[in-house]
């Protein structure tokens, strides 16, 4: 059986980049409110799909034939759960960012008219900036794993694919499908960057800013091509768990929720200690969802999730769960999981054998308890900073409402 291990590599918090200049770890001010959910993602998106708009019609001004990049990306991130978004916003306040008034450290004397709003624009546009680094990743994510669909829709290299036929271009229609798709995807993380640069004009350039955002975009690629190395490592391997845990960390467990929390609070001057502190609720709460993201792709209701029942076992996903489940069944049900793992023409029958044997092992319920584990080891932070004297970041009943809420969303969701 494998082990949880607190020592696990992702588990503990990286040291904290050096402090921006004119911070310090000093206690801010009780934070007892945090935005809406709602509220941040009208602002996003509305930031977003200007920026896009502006774009597209570069891409027009190049070729007629261009626009359908920019028709492309704007439906492709139009709506979704803006999570990351959300949580930059939210890491932005608990570090004493002022939303409304102004930039963090910049006093009444220095604010002009407009840089409330300025403001406003450039969190938004930060925000919207790592919701166009996961648009990328999603998009090079379904070419190789060769999915069919993303949230309900054809995958956009299928939409391409199906663009050629109705066009009656020449060659092979699903390579063209390909070759669209990882192009506009490598144009979706260049536009991420350059929005994120374009934020940095309201507020202000962060040395630890810029460190981290680097480093969110290090992470989700080394670890794409971390999991697309499991996918090949054969089932029975001893480091198999440990291997699924580096994907689950690195592709999506920091960049989801750990580092969008980081980067906002460091762009509001956040200090080592408090991004430390950060980081101790942001990681294993992104490892919890995660987790339960893997049980949707095996478990998921398709109405809920828009993806297959049992999708990630055709795409030959070695997940946690995947892990866990073949440390616990028999030698011939093991040959049995690693043949079918990959296998896009799987029957449903077969996914469903592969699903029961998963449930049956006990590496459901093993994942569901590491879930409730990563869950509470996250909101015990929380706690503290709205109990605790001795935290740096401090939260009063209704922030702390409002963060619970969430990572028990994020923790239990079911789409």
């Amino acid at each position: 059986m494998t082990s949880h291990r607190s020592g696990m590599t992702g588990d503990a918090p990286e040291p904290g980049p050096s402090t921006a200049p004119g911070s310090a770890d000093a206690p801010p001010a009780l934070v007892e409110f945090l935005d809406s959910p709602e509220s941040i993602a009208a602002e996003v998106s509305a930031q977003l799909e200007a920026f896009l708009a502006e774009k597209a019609a570069e891409f027009e001004a190049i070729s007629p034939d261009a626009t359908a990049i920019g028709d492309a990306l704007i439906e492709f991130t139009r709506g979704g759960k803006r999570i990351r978004p959300v949580l930059l916003w939210w890491g932005f306040q608990l570090a004493g960012g002022d939303v409304r008034a102004g930039a963090a450290g910049e006093t009444t004397a220095d604010r002009t008219a407009g840089s409330a709003a300025d403001v406003t624009a450039g969190l938004a546009q930060a925000a919207g900036s790592l919701e166009l680094l996961h648009a990328a990743a999603l998009i090079h994510d379904d070419v190789i794993d060769n999915s069919d669909t993303r949230r309900g829709r054809p995958a956009l290299h299928r939409q391409f694919e199906a663009r050629h036929q109705r066009s009656g271009f020449h060659g092979d229609g699903a390579s063209f499908g390909v070759s669209a798709s990882i192009v506009i995807g490598d144009i979706c993380l260049a536009l991420s960057e350059e929005l994120f640069e374009r934020s940095q004009e309201a507020l202000g350039n962060s040395r630890t800013a810029l460190e981290l955002r680097g480093t969110v975009r290090r992470d989700v690629m080394v670890g794409q091509y971390l999991d697309v190395l499991a996918e090949v490592i054969p089932l029975g391997d001893d480091r198999i768990a440990d291997r699924a845990w580096e994907v689950l960390s690195y592709k999506s467990a920091k960049y989801s929720v750990e580092q969008p929390l980081l980067l906002g609070a460091a762009l509001a001057g956040a200090g080592s200690e408090q991004l430390q502190e950060i980081s101790a609720f942001g990681l294993p709460l992104g490892q919890a969802f995660q987790l339960r993201d893997d049980v949707l792709g095996i478990a998921g209701d398709p109405e809920a999730t828009g993806k297959p029942a049992g999708d990630d076992i055709r795409e030959g996903k070695r997940t946690v769960l995947i892990a866990e489940t073949a440390a616990r069944i028999s030698a011939d049900q093991l040959e049995v999981l690693a043949t079918r793992l990959g296998d896009p023409d799987l029957s449903d029958a077969e996914v469903t054998e592969c699903v029961e044997m998963i449930t049956d092992s006990g590496g459901l319920a093993a994942v569901e308890s590491f879930i409730d584990a990563k869950h509470a080891q996250s909101t015990a932070v929380l706690d503290g900073w709205l109990e605790e004297a001795s935290t740096v970041t401090a939260i009063g009943d209704l922030a702390h409402a409002r963060l619970h809420g969430f990572a028990t969303a994020l923790s239990y969701r079911n789409s």
